[in-house]
């Protein structure tokens, strides 16, 4: 299945055959080698996507992704260490330590629509490298490189885009969205990611498309939602959440014009970018209980006055808000689940007792919870003293932990 790439240029699709600088100390020698491995075997390939996209705007890729004519299995005929995985479109992992490339056949329209259970098109339709060019949604990820040649394939404009800081979707962004609503999630994703002011055509399809959005399988789109806040600009992204007026669908706290709401949330989404940057662990059930406390708190203050203790009432909030939310747009049950025990968590901080202390410095949520009480301390929700009590005694020997269990006394 080998494609003549002579004659994807004579069918009539502009190309851009570009002496474009690549720097590629920035590339994976691991793809390097995929690459020299398929062409030596008389296939074509190249690198594509994101991780040039990211070295054109002087970043530094964390993903390599190579596309090629041969067929899945004959790409896992050449490589060993390989695995061939996909519903939607059949690729090839290729396995170097730690070091995974994925390797996609070029892809064509699909003839016969097939539409699996999340709702995305069957998608195993192979073509040339004009056509798998065409397939892809934005013009700065349709960007080609073969590093036998140095040069860099750019069909629709990316490199142009890219320097004009501008995205810009391959064809007529209503079709395109017709075709997949998600691309209304990633034309926002990437304009956050990059800094990518949207074009005005798709700014107009995401407003007369955005309803279709909820055609979407609820598994898919929860996981493209969580992506928005959860790659390290989280901040860009709640921006453009809200002046799409998504936050209706999904997440109506984002709308709140409470200062110390916004606060609480935006403090919460920066800490989040801040530990993606540092390369640092990040839970998405910490932010999703960032999300909703404003009502969980409103809620717990009002059963207070009826409950017969506090800790009551605050389950009383917690089951119903997260019902409330069930409504609106779901939690998946994992994340429910860390949510709640965060906010369960909350009370027990102020019990300094020696057991309890030490029963709940060993619970699994304990650090997320000290996070989440970080958080509150910052706007005033939480005992003087506190916090710092507990960030000392973290930090402390044996000996210390010791001392400053003899002598609790908040200030």
């Amino acid at each position: 299945m080998k494609s003549n790439f002579i004659e994807a240029v004579k069918c009539g699709v502009k190309s851009l055959f570009s002496s474009q600088k690549i720097d590629e100390s920035k590339i994976s020698k691991h793809a390097i080698e995929i690459i020299k491995v398929l062409q030596k075997n008389n296939y074509e390939a190249y690198i594509v996507g994101g991780a040039i996209r990211d070295i054109l705007m002087d970043k530094n890729p964390k993903d390599f992704d190579i596309a090629t004519n041969a067929t899945p299995e004959q790409i896992r005929h050449l490589f060993r260490r390989s695995r061939i995985i996909g519903r939607r479109f059949k690729l090839v992992h290729v396995i170097d330590g730690r070091d995974i490339i994925e390797v996609s056949t070029f892809r064509a329209q699909p003839h016969n629509k097939e539409v699996m259970s999340n709702g995305v098109t069957k998608d195993n339709e192979y073509g040339t490298l004009k056509e798998d060019a065409e397939r892809r949604d934005f013009t700065c990820n349709s960007i080609y490189y073969n590093p036998a040649t140095r040069k860099v394939i750019d069909f629709y404009g990316g490199v142009k885009d890219i320097k004009e800081k501008k995205l810009s979707m391959i064809g007529d962004p209503k079709i395109r969205f017709d075709e997949d609503p998600v691309r209304i999630l990633r034309a926002i994703r990437f304009s956050a990611k990059l800094n990518l002011k949207i074009d005005k055509n798709i700014i107009e399809a995401i407003e007369s498309k955005k309803t279709q959005l909820q055609s979407i399988p609820y598994s898919r789109l929860f996981d493209e939602i969580m992506k928005l806040f959860l790659t390290g600009h989280a901040l860009q992204s709640i921006d453009l959440f809200n002046k799409f007026n998504l936050s209706n669908y999904y997440f109506p706290s984002f709308k709140s014009t409470d200062p110390k709401t916004q606060s609480f949330l935006l403090k919460g989404l920066s800490d989040t970018d801040m530990r993606i940057h540092s390369n640092k662990s990040v839970n998405p059930g910490f932010l999703l209980s960032v999300f909703l406390w404003k009502e969980v708190k409103e809620v717990w203050g009002k059963r207070n006055k009826t409950s017969i203790n506090s800790t009551v009432a605050l389950n009383d909030a917690i089951e119903y808000v997260l019902e409330k939310q069930s409504k609106i747009f779901p939690i998946q049950k994992r994340f429910g689940v860390t949510m709640s025990e965060i906010w369960r968590l909350q009370p027990r901080f102020g019990k300094l007792h020696p057991k309890r202390i030490y029963r709940l410095l060993g619970h699994p949520r304990f650090r997320a919870a000290y996070d989440f009480m970080l958080l509150r301390d910052y706007h005033g929700e939480v005992e003087p003293g506190l916090c710092g009590w507990w960030t000392n005694f973290i930090a402390a020997d044996e000996k210390t932990k010791g001392v400053l269990l003899q002598n609790i006394k908040l200030k």
